[in-house]
């Protein structure tokens, strides 16, 4: 294992995905179109997407030992997904998701971690060798939120460099944004962490600044179809701007998208790509995603990536 090995730490998850021409308001019941069952979770969705576009990973992660956990299993050997790190809880349950997608690919999530919540520090501890062979380290909200916390610390305090995707949002000590490198909130993430709403790209250089006033490195906020605003100290007042990729295939399904781009930007970021080239090469991975169904198995390979 060398030093370019890119660390995930976060959760797997099955989800089962719901497809109907719109989304349900609240206490409404419409009739889909289809559903489809397959692998989840943001960790799980960053790692295969970092070994898709030939990164080199390893990801630390609790599941079940019940039939879902077999898709994950299987998924990871088939993906060259390095399972050194998973840990499997004798009688628990593997998490799954609810999502709802609607014809325009916009989707809503719940997510049920199960065994994953169950993350603690000493099984941080017992991967330390992971820890320490890695370059970069990349986890997320998914985990007990003072275990993201954990990870940071030992990753800054190994010289690591850290990424962290503030998903789903949580507000948590100020502090811990002092361990980050690469922040990368999606524009609701952003805008619950600054309390700047977020809706343009002036917005989101405010909001930028705001986030690399915390002690964030490099603020990297997603705006889907809008783009992407990159802010690399708090005065940077332009920052760099990443406009969404065109494609000429529709959009169908946006779920796994912001893995795409985390997964895709650490494997750039691992081969010491300049920051601009990495975020328009996972701007470029995450505008492919979308037109493919599913989270984890809509990440696109390396080929497919350079091609654009």
């Amino acid at each position: 294992m060398n030093k370019k090995n890119i660390l995930v730490v976060g959760i797997f998850v099955v989800d089962l995905s719901f497809k109907a021409n719109k989304l349900p308001s609240p206490g409404e019941t419409i009739i889909g179109e289809n559903y489809t069952i397959g692998p989840g979770g943001k960790g799980s969705n960053q790692a295969v997407a970092i070994s898709r576009a030939a990164g080199k990973v390893s990801l630390i992660a609790r599941i079940g030992d019940d039939h879902f956990a077999n898709i994950g299993l299987n998924l990871y050997q088939k993906e060259n997904v390095n399972t050194e790190g998973l840990i499997i809880a004798k009688g628990e349950n593997t998490g799954s998701a609810a999502i709802s997608v609607d014809k325009n690919g916009m989707n809503s999530i719940i997510v049920v971690p199960g065994a994953a919540l169950g993350l603690n520090q000493s099984m941080i501890d017992d991967n330390i060798s992971l820890i320490n062979n890695a370059s970069i380290m990349l986890t997320g909200f998914e985990i007990p939120l003072e275990i993201a916390s954990y990870c940071l610390m030992l990753a800054k305090s190994k010289n690591i460099t850290t990424i962290l995707n503030p998903a789903p949002y949580f507000n948590i000590n100020h502090d811990t944004y002092k361990l980050v490198d690469y922040l990368t909130p999606n524009e609701h993430e952003a805008s619950s962490l600054t309390k700047i709403r977020v809706q343009s790209i002036d917005d989101a250089r405010v909001a930028g600044r705001k986030i690399c006033e915390l002690g964030v490195g490099t603020s990297i906020i997603t705006m889907g179809e809008k783009g992407v605003l990159c802010t690399r100290n708090a005065n940077d007042l332009r920052g760099i701007y990443i406009p969404s990729f065109n494609l000429k295939e529709k959009v169908i399904d946006t779920v796994g998208a912001g893995d795409v781009f985390n997964g895709t930007f650490a494997t750039a970021i691992s081969e010491q790509m300049e920051l601009e080239d990495a975020l328009n090469f996972a701007n470029k991975a995450a505008s492919l995603s979308v037109t493919r169904k599913g989270a984890a198995l809509s990440a696109p390979l390396r080929n497919e990536i350079n091609q654009l």
